[in-house]
């Protein structure tokens, strides 16, 4: 309850704001200021997903010049010429997604540019509709009883506090953490089976439809819509609030528009110095908060708070260590220690390996994964030439060669990573070849990375919980009211993620910063996101890579264990310790054709694994050649 203190009495104090302050130009702010937080707010959904859009401009206008035509020139009434005006830019931003979206980097910030420029250019010449450079004077209220800014002001306000409410819904739900995890790693998204572009679709659709919104009650609210409203210099006053009050934050842009619509105003006291004062300001955000004000602040408050929180410990423990018959601080902080030690030794529990466990004869079971005259050629490097394998269920199939044979390549090309030259693919008798990475996961064919692949911004948990979002209910409207299968969905990553922790011994570590964690637990952490996915075959490249012998043997035994949860595992090794161990088959690769695919205990003496992998031992000299 006490935690509902405080936002209740902000609430408060807004509501009450225009009874309490009567100044006409206060109260414009305050509208203004709404204004901004609903576009910041509604652009900040593109960035939730990796994308930098420089034409927010583009949909804001379109919801202005729609709602003035329509209202003045075909005299719609206020609600319908709002929500046409947000639909009109809602399909605009879909129909940019569709096109701009595939693109990455400078192409997709270029293109969105070029978007806002081509309206802009519409605005000023299609003088039938627009009135050009004049623009659409008398613009009639909302309704005629909007009479001074305080309408305005409770109207702009409802529209923050319902796209707050809903973009903090989105937030907490399934969709919010799929777009967290495509912000984050794409890659590793792709690999659990979240559609990275179905996500970027959805924030460009509904981040227009909310800047169109705002278009029209803009227009309304001033009366009055020009070209100038396409410039440049309000894109970057838009991309300010969301950047300079803490990007992918539900917080910041609101706190961004607040700061940057007020801060220009108390400048122009300063007249000549105003920009030069403002740019400063900037410079000094981007240089000491780099991740914006709010979370700037809120790392000083915890900060703060955990000082505070020492000071208060330290003092206790002095008066403890003060007071008749108890046990002095020392004892008791050595005890703390005594308890607490030896987690760390989890990871290299040196138990004996127990052998495979082989089941049924490969034979006499169907396969589920069939590789069939798999080719992959970069022009003229032909990478993989002619593999064909399969892989049965419940079985551990290695794939070794020397550096450059091609084993991650054939990974790659399995689970739509990288591309296919010719060849054909079969999971369960369904081909792969015309599927997407994230589809081929949703086949519950997972996959990790040569080089280890994690959500480094949050803690162990969290990346447990991204890697389960693709095995959430996915629509948007169930996810916004929390009701259906979303409404059990933070249980069901909540319960997974606790088994995996259980499962790969990382209890310890649950609230840990996947970046802080050492290399063998990010290993093992990548792993237990693979299995957050509920895979039914994992494709496992380099999993002991920078291991040590102690860790490797644990790995060992994880995968082992993996394959007794009844799951398929396929790897990509070169410790032969490990493939020799665990493994039931053995595919042996050499400049991308296989050249040898049986046991471990009749690959071990094959002339041409020896020759081109294994090498063999020269008695004479001691020394082994390849």
């Amino acid at each position: 309850m006490r935690k509902l203190i405080a936002p209740l009495l902000g609430f408060a104090l807004v509501l009450l704001f225009p009874l309490v302050v009567h100044d006409q130009y206060v109260l414009r702010l305050a509208v203004v200021s709404g204004l901004f937080i609903v576009v910041a707010s509604a652009h900040n959904l593109l960035i939730k997903v990796g994308r930098l859009s420089l034409g927010p401009v583009a949909f804001y206008s379109l919801g202005a010049y729609a709602s003035s035509i329509l209202v003045t020139r075909h005299h719609f009434p206020f609600l319908l010429a709002f929500l046409f005006s947000g639909i009109m830019a809602g399909m605009l931003g879909w129909f940019v997604g569709r096109l701009t979206l595939r693109m990455r980097g400078s192409y997709f910030v270029l293109v969105s540019l070029g978007i806002a420029e081509f309206l802009r250019q519409v605005a000023l010449n299609w003088t039938s509709m627009t009135n050009g450079p004049m623009g659409i004077t008398a613009i009639p209220p909302p309704a005629p009883w909007f009479q001074g800014y305080v309408p305005y002001y409770y109207g702009v306000l409802a529209m923050v506090v319902l796209v707050l409410a809903g973009l903090y819904r989105i937030e907490q739900s399934t969709i919010g953490r799929a777009m967290h995890a495509i912000r984050q790693n794409e890659p590793l998204a792709l690999s659990v089976g979240i559609d990275s572009f179905r996500y970027m679709m959805l924030a460009a659709t509904l981040s227009s439809l909310l800047m169109g919104f705002a278009g029209s009650y803009y227009a309304h609210f001033f009366r009055f819509v020009g070209p100038e409203l396409l410039n440049f210099d309000l894109t970057v006053v838009i991309l300010v609030m969301v950047v300079g009050g803490g990007r992918a934050t539900l917080a910041g842009p609101v706190l961004g528009a607040i700061v940057f619509t007020i801060l220009p105003e108390y400048l122009r006291a300063t007249m000549a110095w105003r920009m030069v004062i403002y740019g400063a300001i900037l410079m000094g955000i981007m240089l000491f908060m780099p991740d914006g004000i709010m979370p700037a602040l809120v790392g000083l408050w915890r900060r703060t708070s955990a000082g505070l929180t020492r000071l208060l410990q330290r003092r206790a423990r002095l008066l403890e260590a003060l007071g008749p018959g108890l046990r002095p601080a020392v004892a008791t902080a050595a005890a703390g220690s005594a308890s607490t030690g030896g987690n760390d030794n989890r990871f290299i529990q040196n138990e004996p390996l127990a052998p495979p466990s082989r089941g049924a004869p490969l034979t006499t079971q169907e396969p589920l994964l069939s590789v069939r005259k798999l080719c992959v050629h970069f022009g003229g490097l032909r990478a993989v030439e002619d593999v064909t394998f399969d892989v049965y269920p419940h079985e551990i199939l290695a794939i070794i060669g020397p550096n450059g044979a091609g084993k991650t390549t054939v990974l790659n090309a399995v689970t739509r990573f990288g591309p296919i030259t010719s060849g054909e693919l079969l999971y369960r008798g369904k081909s792969l070849n015309a599927l997407r990475s994230h589809e081929v996961a949703r086949l519950r064919i997972v996959r990790t990375f040569q080089h280890t692949s994690l959500f480094t911004a949050v803690n162990t948990t969290r990346n447990l919980y991204l890697g389960h979002s693709a095995q959430e209910a996915e629509g948007l409207l169930a996810n916004i009211l929390g009701v259906g299968p979303c409404r059990d969905a933070l249980c069901g990553a909540d319960k997974r993620a606790t088994e995996i922790l259980e499962f790969t011994q990382m209890r310890e570590y649950a609230s840990h910063a996947a970046s802080g964690l050492p290399y063998g637990y990010q290993r093992l952490l990548e792993i237990g996101v693979a299995l957050a996915a509920n895979p039914e075959t994992v494709m496992i490249d380099e999993p002991t890579a920078g291991l040590n012998p102690v860790e490797v043997t644990a790995m060992m035994r994880l995968i082992e264990n993996i394959r007794q949860q009844g799951i398929t595992v396929v790897l990509v090794a070169h410790d032969m310790r490990l493939v020799m161990g665990i493994s039931d088959r053995v595919l042996v690769l050499n400049y991308g054709q296989q050249i040898a695919l049986d046991s471990p205990e009749v690959v071990r003496q094959d002339a041409r694994v020896i020759s081109a992998y294994l090498g063999r031992r020269d008695s004479r000299v001691g020394t082994v050649e390849r």
